[in-house]
């Protein structure tokens, strides 16, 4: 016994899935310290120990209970041995054994489920501490609804466990396509997109050692549609198997996919390890444009029933308009001009294609990869904007010019720039260098010929004039050299 109980003492502070604790009759008592708030705490006795001469470091075993099952296979097998003397049965440890491990724990945790073993009692911490009172002596396995927290443990009529379960955690990234070759290869919480552009994004989970049950929960905007293609890297670049995942697509809590992960898996990852969960979505034509940004959240439950999450993180994908104006001077006003055509060219000088927005106040067109239009025509107003852009270089050019004026000679450089608060997932954008504004094409008329009597048909007479003068002279020169000859 005396063997036994300098085991049990040894491994009393060995936690993390499952808990094992003995005590005088009536009166023992478990406290847990650096519980996780509002979760349950519950205790399975699945031995009695029957004290010698009233000394609670003295006594025997045996199997309560529902457990006798439990003693007669591997793990318990791995450690214990039960010995029949004068028709009553005793557990004790195996020769060698100096320690027991977790293994135990677990399965014996895993025993009391299966087996609709009713808790001895059941706590809900209230802070950081869970109290057990008016215990037995004996083994007691110890779940939690985090996870599970074990331990085997003295016979003390008062033992204190601590609470090594650690929450996991999930953070959200977001690539910003233009820096790619950074360092940090451009992740981070802010981008901007052309509409119809692919944005990436990474979730990072924080592994919490004992905690089970682990689902990705991602939300996204009515912006954003997702690919569908979630693939979960270690650390290491390890790509891991999809069998140790399930991802569900518009799942019933109303999410826009969820990513289960086997316990199985979670287990093979030590506390504080971190693995990476990739996928992405297109910018749709569903997009916000500018200030409001489309969202990208999510966030990590789990525990018995999923019962604990964590916060919830964010990111945000901005895309951008332009607005134009065309127009003449009547050398008094700017006059809109309907008439000219205009087609925006992407930085490898293609044209972009949109498709217009019905019933906008001002001819609007939005970026569109399936879309009819390359080619936009001003309205009596002049106006038009293009929606869903990417910062970046393009250049507008005017294809046609309205009847009776000079299309502008050259393209026009448009340069869209973007900044980032990360911390407040916002973003403002630029054109040319300047606070976004209107880019005005002035277009001007050709000159006309002058009326007649005017100054132009005077030149004309004067120089057809000289043209016969001269011919005539140079008739009566040729003539008298040929009579002198």
């Amino acid at each position: 016994m005396k063997k036994l109980f300098a085991v049990l003492m040894a491994i009393a502070l060995v936690l993390s899935m499952g808990t094992t604790m003995a005590f005088a009759a009536g009166d023992g008592t478990i406290t847990i310290e650096g519980a996780i708030d509002k979760s349950t705490y519950s205790v399975y006795k699945m031995l009695d120990f029957a004290p010698t001469a009233g000394s609670n470091d003295k006594g025997i075993y045996t199997i309560a209970n529902g457990w006798e099952a439990f003693f007669v296979s591997a793990p318990a097998t791995d450690y214990f041995t039960k010995v029949t003397q004068g028709g009553q049965t005793t557990v004790v440890l195996k020769d060698g054994v100096t320690a027991v491990d977790q293994t135990l724990a677990k399965a014996a945790v895993a025993y009391a489920k299966a087996n609709s073993i009713g808790a001895t009692k059941t706590e809900t911490a209230n802070g950081e501490t869970v109290e057990f009172t008016g215990l037995d002596l004996g083994y007691y396995a110890i779940d939690t609804t985090v996870g599970t927290l074990c331990a085997l443990t003295p016979t003390s009529t008062n033992f204190t466990a601590i609470e090594k379960n650690e929450k996991p955690d999930i953070d959200k990234f977001v690539q910003e396509d233009s820096e790619i070759n950074n360092a940090d290869e451009g992740w981070g919480k802010v981008n901007d997109a052309d509409i119809d552009q692919k944005v990436n994004y990474k979730s990072t989970i924080t592994v919490g050692k004992g905690v089970t049950n682990y689902v990705m929960h991602d939300t996204m905007e009515a912006g954003l549609t997702f690919n569908n293609d979630v693939t979960v890297e270690l650390a290491d670049g390890t790509v891991v198997d999809a069998d140790n995942y399930t991802v569900t697509v518009s799942p019933a809590d109303g999410h826009t996919f969820d990513v289960a992960f086997k316990n199985e898996f979670i287990a093979t990852l030590a506390q504080g390890i971190q693995f990476t969960v990739y996928y992405s979505a297109t910018l749709n034509e569903n997009a916000n444009i500018v200030d409001d940004g489309n969202d990208n959240t999510v966030k990590l439950t789990y525990g018995e029933d999923n019962t604990w999450e964590t916060a919830e993180h964010k990111t945000t994908t901005y895309t951008w308009k332009m607005d134009v104006l065309k127009f003449t001077n009547d050398g008094t006003n700017n006059v809109p001009l309907a008439g000219a055509k205009f087609q925006l060219l992407d930085k490898d000088g293609k044209p972009i294609t949109f498709s217009e927005v019905a019933g906008a106040a001002v001819p609007t067109y939005k970026v569109d990869a399936e879309g009819t239009v390359t080619e936009i025509t001003t309205t009596a107003d002049g106006k038009f904007e293009i929606v869903g852009l990417d910062e970046g270089a393009y250049k507008l050019r005017e294809t046609e010019a309205p009847a009776g004026y000079n299309k502008i000679a050259a393209d026009l450089d448009v340069i869209i720039t973007s900044e980032y608060d990360e911390a407040a997932l916002t973003a403002t954008y630029e054109i040319n260098d300047a606070t976004p504004a209107t880019i005005e094409v002035e277009n001007k008329t050709g000159g006309l010929f002058p009326e007649t009597g005017g100054i132009g048909t005077t030149i004309f007479y004067l120089v057809g004039g000289l043209l016969m003068l001269g011919a005539f002279v140079f008739l009566v020169s040729k003539k008298r050299m040929a009579t002198a000859a």
